[in-house]
């Protein structure tokens, strides 16, 4: 089996590095010796639908619009979807995969309905370390945060994290994120895959099985040193 991991649109969708975390998964992946493919789409390319698991990072509001434009033609992430792929969503990405997003001129733009959430317009701009004890069986999380939007869990949806420093999804929640079955959505840059490799880990051996552990020293270390200079 080759695991086939899709970059969605890294053109419009790549203002904070998230790019990054695709050649995490990649390195992680070429540790265990567990082939895969990375598929970069670009405007204008085909989406597959048969890809094991799509990332989309973060970008400027007028790249998220043409990012949503573009993806919500052909329904082919709708269609990943319903195949069983998995997807990684980072701030832009996040909202985008939800029902709605906010834009200028008091714009209301349709999203991709993959999550149960929805974005609204607030003020002040979130911008900072982002701290989160997660929901998940993995150490500390911590990124960057950048947004103006704050998210809304629309049902009794499971956090990734419960914010110990920074916003996350804002809107008095304490929370950061969302996890579904097959989705897993933040508002952490850094990108967040390098700051916490285990994340990244975790994410894989819901498509992979279990995995071995590798020997990464370095990660755990600036990991480490990020939460003990933001406290």
């Amino acid at each position: 089996m080759t695991l086939t991991i899709v970059h969605l649109l890294p053109e419009l969708l790549g203002t904070y590095g998230d790019q990054g975390n695709v050649e995490i998964l990649s390195w992680r992946l070429k540790q265990r010796n567990i082939s895969h493919e990375v598929i970069v789409v670009t405007a204008g390319d085909k989406v597959p639908t048969h890809a094991d698991l799509y990332l989309l990072g973060g970008g400027e509001d007028d790249a998220q619009i043409a990012a949503a434009d573009l993806l919500n033609h052909g329904d082919a992430l709708r269609k990943a979807h319903s195949n069983g792929a998995h997807f990684f969503a980072v701030c832009a990405g996040f909202q985008l995969l939800g029902s709605t997003f906010p834009a200028s001129g008091n714009r209301t733009i349709e999203g991709l309905g993959l999550l149960p959430v929805e974005t609204i317009s607030a003020t002040p701009r979130s911008v900072g370390e982002l701290i989160s004890t997660p929901s998940i069986d993995v150490p500390t999380l911590t990124g960057f945060e950048n947004h103006s939007g704050q998210t809304r869990l629309l049902e009794d949806s499971q956090p990734l994290g419960t914010v110990t420093r920074g916003v996350g999804n804002g809107l008095d929640s304490g929370v950061d994120g969302v996890v579904t079955n097959q989705v897993v959505a933040t508002y952490m840059h850094g990108p967040a895959f390098a700051r916490n490799p285990e994340l990244a880990d975790w994410i894989l051996s819901r498509k992979v099985g279990l995995l071995e552990k590798i020997d990464a020293p370095i990660f755990t270390l600036l990991h480490d040193e990020r939460i003990r200079n933001v406290k």
